[in-house]
């Protein structure tokens, strides 16, 4: 990796030593150095707020945000930022205390914070798009002649995907492997013009869900793989790399937060080229999911 896509703790300390450089880039990014009587916002000496220099008028520039009401100090919420930016296998909550030397329900409120800032990318996929479904945890297994089959299938969650190859990630926990719940899932995600191709294999359950798309299959019953250029092994890939992640890192994640998790992987791997680029990423839409 080239040394400018790099982002360390070195950078980090140089970009923001103190909680002061922290709330300036906070408030720069979400408000404006001018105030609208003429005057200009500084910073007021040991507080968190901003003062015009004419009218008196005060803003708080972490209200609203992940920071508001946290009496953990900036710098360390900007350093959790990093570590989560670089985690690309994942960061356990009891990681994350570790690090920061904080409690255990911190840094669980800290991640869980980020991961639901996360997701609220709406712009659609396109280009060559494959997309996929697959289960995630569960207990137990089929038993002898899949007796059990059905009982453990239950217990697992379902989750569709969509990639664009080179490009973004979108995953959504669905109910029900059906073709209403495929074809809103690409309604939302998948823009079908401007030149998309959707890659998937010949589930059948997508044949009125794909409806508007140019659909391309490859047939896994029969061995089939790739065919040219068509083929839903980067959607595989992801697949892959989430359960190794989730089995190394987490150990068991719950339905009830498998999508913010899953949220956070699909940004890791949007994101996968460039650390610097990923950190301004990742802090920049934390900040906009406060005017969301």
């Amino acid at each position: 990796m080239a040394k400018e896509t790099k982002y360390g703790l070195t950078s980090l300390k140089k970009d923001f030593p103190t909680d002061e450089s922290c709330l300036e880039f906070v408030f720069d990014n979400l408000h404006s150095r001018e105030c609208s009587c003429g005057g200009t916002y500084s910073l007021l000496k040991g507080r968190k707020k901003f003062q015009c220099s004419k009218c008196r008028f005060q803003i708080a520039p972490a209200a609203g945000t992940i920071f508001h009401k946290s009496d953990t100090p900036l710098t360390l919420w900007f350093h959790a930022l990093w570590v989560f930016s670089n985690a690309k296998s994942g960061i356990s909550a009891k990681e994350m205390e570790r690090q920061l030397e904080v409690t255990y329900k911190t840094a669980w409120r800290m991640l869980k914070l980020i991961r639901e800032a996360l997701g609220k990318d709406f712009t659609r996929l396109g280009g060559d798009v494959e997309t996929d479904s697959a289960y995630f945890g569960g207990k137990g297994d089929g038993g002898e002649y899949n007796v059990r089959q059905s009982t453990v299938m239950r217990s697992k969650a379902l989750v569709i995907g969509a990639v664009e190859r080179g490009g973004r990630v979108r995953t959504k926990v669905v109910e029900r492997n059906s073709a209403v719940e495929h074809g809103k899932f690409l309604e939302e995600n998948v823009d079908p013009l401007f030149g998309t191709r959707l890659m998937t294999d010949s589930t059948s359950v997508l044949d009125n869900a794909a409806r508007g798309y140019e659909r391309f299959m490859v047939n896994h019953s029969r061995k089939e793989w790739v065919r040219g250029d068509v083929h839903i092994n980067t959607m595989e890939s992801f697949w892959s790399h989430v359960k190794r992640s989730i089995k190394g890192t987490h150990k068991a994640v719950s339905k009830q937060h498998l999508q913010g998790y899953l949220d956070a992987f699909a940004f890791q791997w949007s994101n996968s080229r460039n650390d610097r680029r990923r950190f301004a990423v990742l802090l920049g839409t934390v900040l906009l999911a406060s005017r969301v």
